[in-house]
């Protein structure tokens, strides 16, 4: 991590983005790095997100819990052997989720920026003062899409 290079929540965290739906992800994306993320990603597929997850320099995740009817509980393996937080995000009722997958920090979709960048921030660097989500939180201008 080079804490020193960027500004925001998020300066210098290598953050892996999973979802399979190619504007959220990129949407996503656009929003961690916006606060100084360095994202990994993003993964569309299980194979993609397992072959990140597997080796690339990371201090926290971000996973769509199902991809394409496939859930993520294999990449969440790989990452709790390396140590790796993970915040899951969910378009389907949290309550219809299996067990384990409900162990995890999660948020449901629409998810929104302030919110998943505050949680996020609090867990992948716990010991940081973290503004509360519910208030306001000016969150960095995001780069305009390229034309």
């Amino acid at each position: 991590m080079n804490m020193g290079l960027q500004k925001g929540l998020l300066a210098g965290l290598a953050v892996l983005v999973v979802e399979d739906d190619y504007f959220l992800a990129h949407e996503l994306a656009e929003i961690l790095e916006a606060e100084g993320a360095q994202v990994s990603g993003p993964a569309g597929t299980l194979t993609e997100a397992m072959d990140l997850a597997s080796r690339a320099p990371l201090d926290a995740a971000v996973l769509d819990v199902n991809l394409r009817h496939l859930t993520v509980q294999p990449v969440i393996e790989v990452l709790a052997r390396r140590d790796i937080p993970v915040l899951l995000l969910t378009g389907a009722d949290v309550a219809s989720l299996p067990p384990d997958l409900c162990r995890q920090p999660i948020m449901s979709k629409p998810v929104d920026d302030r919110a998943l960048v505050a949680r996020l921030a609090a867990f992948a660097r716990p010991s940081a003062d973290i503004p509360d989500p519910a208030q306001t939180v000016p969150l960095s201008p995001r780069k305009s899409p390229p034309v």
